[in-house]
């Protein structure tokens, strides 16, 4: 298989699944007995680990908390190990506040945050290590850990 095919000459993939084929998915919750709802899940070689912690009172200024409803704090990060290249990512960089931007605006329209107003919701995703889907694997820790939590 050459280096910039996608597929082999029978079909497959460099990783065996055939063109039409999902990855595997593996998934666990409750992994982190400290948060009120955690998970941790596989998605072929992917690996991301979500945490949630809330909803509860609004930390920090006052004047962040919303009468009408819950505040999510949303945070996305890769881990140093996460992929070949071993380089250190700063909490800052332009790849993680994009991807946190995507889940807190994904989660502020599937939670419904409403039902917990003055309050917060605190959720952190690390992809664990990174073989494609990122994004997919993240939303799907997330959840599983939203529904972990009561959320």
């Amino acid at each position: 298989m050459a280096a910039l095919e996608l597929l082999s000459d029978e079909g497959y993939r460099a990783d065996g699944r055939r063109a039409d084929e999902l990855r595997k998915v593996r998934a666990r919750m409750g992994v982190f007995a400290q948060a009120d709802g955690s998970a941790y899940i596989e998605q072929g070689n992917t690996k991301a680990l979500a945490v949630v912690y809330g909803p509860h009172e609004v930390r920090g200024p006052r004047s962040k908390a919303l009468p009408d409803r819950a505040l999510l704090n949303c945070q996305y990060s890769m881990a140093t190990f996460s992929t070949g290249e071993r380089k250190r990512r700063p909490h800052g960089d332009r790849k993680s506040s994009e991807m946190t931007l995507h889940l807190r605006e994904t989660f502020e329209s599937a939670i419904l945050t409403e039902l917990y107003p003055r309050s917060q919701i605190d959720l952190y995703v690390q992809v664990l290590q990174a073989d494609g889907g990122n994004y997919c694997a993240c939303v799907n820790a997330a959840t599983l850990a939203l529904v972990d939590a009561g959320v």
